[in-house]
């Protein structure tokens, strides 16, 4: 699979699983397009940066993922937060990239 299209399927992936948690969480239909610009900012960085690392570090991939998921976590979360003037949406943020993170775990399981 080309890397252009497995950024894309990544992005794809995580927009169908974060979006329904968001939304389940309690985020207005109206703040969702929040989830999807916050999605465009850090899915592709987070992979990318992920790549990078486990091709040329020595950095461990669990210090790799760990760190890059917890900024995306925060990040989002910031953003939710600006865009929608609400201040309880960390553990939103959280659970929503839990969800699709283990998602790509099981996807990418069962594809190798």
């Amino acid at each position: 699979m080309s890397w252009p299209l497995s950024l894309v399927l990544a992005f794809l992936l995580t927009e169908a699983i974060e979006i329904p948690v968001c939304f389940i969480w309690g985020m207005r239909r109206r703040d969702l397009v929040f989830v999807l610009l916050a999605n465009l900012l850090t899915n592709p960085v987070v992979n990318v940066l992920y790549a990078l690392a486990f091709l040329y570090t020595p950095i461990p991939r669990a210090v790799s993922i760990a760190v890059l998921e917890i900024a995306a976590v925060l990040t989002e979360w910031l953003v939710y937060r600006s865009a929608t003037g609400a201040k309880r949406l960390f553990l939103v943020s959280l659970t929503a990239n839990a969800a699709s993170y283990g998602a790509g775990l099981l996807i990418t399981a069962f594809l190798l």
